[in-house]
């Protein structure tokens, strides 16, 4: 089978949208840096922005050996509700470069004359922001402007402007001419860039079927919400005017935390335990919906920072999304870090109805015990990788690796109060003790032990029938 490369697509009637000129640098090859950044750069050259990428990645051999291109299967339905079914070759990545092996080259990246903006990941590691300040260092020694610096996110928990800034002053704070270089950086605009769109990698079965009917190999296959949105703070470059939005990104990011993020903490584990496999078997199943709607109108939207009336868009486009049966998104695949983002989702919600009402929210309790079931039974396979059986089949949770090594020492089969007790009370996963939050730990203990004693779907029955009785 032939692999993907730029000679082979006039064969396969592939159009052709690869921009001239390298303006910007992506650091990362994963599903946010290739599968909103890069595709956010290859719309705006449909309207012939010459928008071309060096993508700075371990996999630089491999994408390099596609020309830089990949293909997204966009999955999902239009406003009108017109499916959409379709396969796009995103071009705008020119080249890769694998900073450990060629150092000389990734160095030149910062001498482009024509280089805008670099996108990075929010709150990048270490070894990731020694290479910028690198590159940004060998940019000034050359006389340049400093580009655009921009904090690509999806999630609340990003690193701020001036945190990402300062560091690069930490780090390069003994280097020749230090001072310099700090005042050159002042220059550099710092910016959060909120990316919101589903994408992820297809399973070996799916990606093996869309390969033969692609009739290509592609080592970099990916699928995707059609509906992609990117907003930065602030005026939006005139290259990206069209695929970018002017907004308050840290509302968006909070408004998509506490409304769509909590949605897929909610919908992950009880569809999983409940045997779903994607969002729209979890979104038609009468039950799950009867939950997850009551504990949104009950008790997630009456403490929300905003009007219904604010938020009810939101609200809507949140469970489209979910519910649309265009999107086969897999659980465990769009629910990875669920956990992690509990924090910022759901927990907030919690404490407030707490606050309110001197009670936990019975039904956002059950979703927290769902979750403690499912994670508490993780076990970490021969690749490092944390494995959950569901009858004979294994599935991997992609999450924390903190968090989920913290709950491989946990067991589903654990005395529900003792299971409980030591889920909610473990500081390194919530920042908190979640014992403190008035009845959380009798009613999750109360949840665990019906779940332990019945498995879940009896058990969110009878939680519904007690709630409809009440």
């Amino acid at each position: 089978m032939v692999q993907l490369s730029r000679s082979m697509m006039e064969r396969y009637e592939i159009a052709d949208r690869r921009p001239q000129t390298l303006r910007a640098v992506i650091f990362g090859a994963d599903r946010l840096m290739l599968g909103a950044v890069a595709r956010m750069l290859d719309r705006a050259n449909e309207g012939g922005a010459d928008l071309g990428a060096a993508c700075v990645t371990g996999k630089a051999a491999a994408l390099n050996a596609q020309d830089g291109m990949f293909t997204m299967l966009l999955r999902g339905e239009d406003t009108d509700g017109r499916a959409i079914r379709e396969e796009r070759v995103v071009q705008s990545v020119l080249l890769a470069v694998d900073p450990r092996l060629e150092e000389e080259k990734f160095l030149a990246l910062g001498l482009l004359a024509e280089l805008e903006a670099v996108f990075v990941a929010a709150a990048p590691d270490e070894a990731e922001r020694t290479l910028l300040a690198r590159l940004l260092y060998t940019r000034w020694q050359g006389g340049l402007a400093a580009p655009a610096l921009m904090l690509a996110t999806e999630r609340c928990e990003q690193e701020s402007p001036q945190a990402l800034a300062d560091s690069l002053r930490r780090i390069s704070g003994d280097w020749a001419e230090a001072a310099g270089f700090h005042a050159w950086l002042a220059d550099a605009s710092v910016r959060v860039l909120f990316c919101d769109g589903l994408s992820g990698s297809p399973g070996d079965a799916e990606a093996a079927r869309e390969r033969q009917k692609m009739n290509y190999r592609d080592d970099f296959l990916a699928w995707a919400e059609p509906q992609l949105r990117c907003a930065l703070d602030g005026d939006v470059p005139e290259r990206l005017r069209g695929v970018c939005d002017s907004g308050d990104c840290e509302q968006l990011l909070l408004q998509k935390a506490r409304i769509f993020d909590a949605a897929v903490f909610l919908c992950t584990a009880a569809g999983y335990l409940s045997g779903k496999d994607s969002f729209s078997q979890v979104m038609a199943d009468a039950d799950l919906r009867a939950w997850i709607g009551r504990a949104f109108y009950r008790e997630i939207l009456p403490v929300l920072p905003w009007s219904r009336e604010e938020i009810a868009p939101a609200v809507i486009s949140a469970f489209e999304r979910l519910e649309n049966p265009m999107n086969d998104m897999p659980l465990l695949d769009v629910g990875r870090d669920c956990m992690r983002s509990f924090r910022h989702s759901v927990l907030p919600s919690m404490r407030s109805f707490a606050e309110r009402n001197f009670d936990a929210p019975e039904a956002l309790s059950f979703g927290l015990a769902a979750a403690i079931m499912l994670c508490a039974g993780a076990r970490r396979n021969e690749v490092g990788e944390y494995e959950v059986l569901r009858g004979d089949a294994r599935a991997v949770l992609r999450d924390d690796p903190e968090i989920l090594a913290a709950f491989s020492q946990l067991s589903h089969d654990m005395p529900a109060e003792t299971l409980a007790y030591a889920a909610l009370a473990d500081r390194s996963v919530w920042g908190d003790d979640l014992r403190q939050i008035d009845g959380l730990e009798m009613r999750v203990a109360y949840d665990l032990a019906s779940i332990q004693r019945i498995g879940f779907r009896e058990s969110l029955r009878n939680r519904l029938k007690e709630w409809n009785d009440a």
